[in-house]
């Protein structure tokens, strides 16, 4: 299988009104998906507590079901909350009505949780233009992909192509048991690199 570690031009050139970057002269943009975890989304925080760096967490409504303290939590400290789905729905594979019905699912818990629901990311990067179209939000991708999910992963690589951010590039992490092990091995080291580099670490916004 291909890592693309990179988004590649022509995936972005195909889907130009997502969001691949932010402009900015001196942020990165940290997102993690899959959450919230009730193990790993509190590590996650200190990590991000102990410098001052905020987030953006794309969670899965029936997480934030069974979390909601966790939840408040991750909106006490500064970082913000996007729609994943409900049930992490592949759109490639799924019917546009039943992907649509999911998000909206999704968007219903947001609600009794008192969150904005304005920022979306697909799960694995996979929508229709179709289903695109049913949507009046912001549809957030990326640029740098950790694979912090893939259990063979090589971390040097995947540090090494992480460094390649730049300001304004948005990078993918997991708070979720699958990358537990990459994770706690991967974010400190990123958070530290461009720090070190007088970057900033900042959430999306609407």
């Amino acid at each position: 299988m291909i890592r693309y570690y990179q988004t590649p031009w022509i995936v972005r050139a195909r889907y130009p009104n997502l969001v691949w970057k932010i402009p900015s002269e001196d942020a990165i943009y940290l997102t993690f998906d899959d959450g919230p975890h009730p193990e790993i989304t509190p590590w996650v925080l200190e990590e991000l507590g102990k410098r001052e760096a905020k987030a953006t967490f794309f969670c899965i409504g029936k997480n934030l079901e069974s979390n909601a303290p966790l939840t408040q939590q991750v909106i006490s400290e500064g970082h913000a909350i996007g729609n994943h789905t409900y049930s992490h729905l592949n759109g490639w594979r799924t019917k546009s009505s039943t992907y649509v019905e999911d998000i909206k699912l999704a968007d219903q818990v947001m609600d009794e949780l008192k969150l904005n629901h304005n920022l979306f990311r697909p799960p694995y990067g996979r929508i229709r233009k179709r289903q695109l179209m049913r949507l009046q939000r912001q549809v957030i991708m990326w640029s740098h992909l950790s694979w912090d999910f893939d259990p063979k992963l090589n971390i040097e690589r995947s540090l090494r192509e992480l460094k390649k951010a730049k300001a304004g590039s948005i990078l993918v992490f997991h708070d979720s048991e699958k990358a537990r092990h990459n994770l706690k091995i991967l974010l400190p080291k990123i958070l530290d690199h461009f720090k070190s580099k007088g970057f900033q670490f900042k959430s999306i916004h609407t």
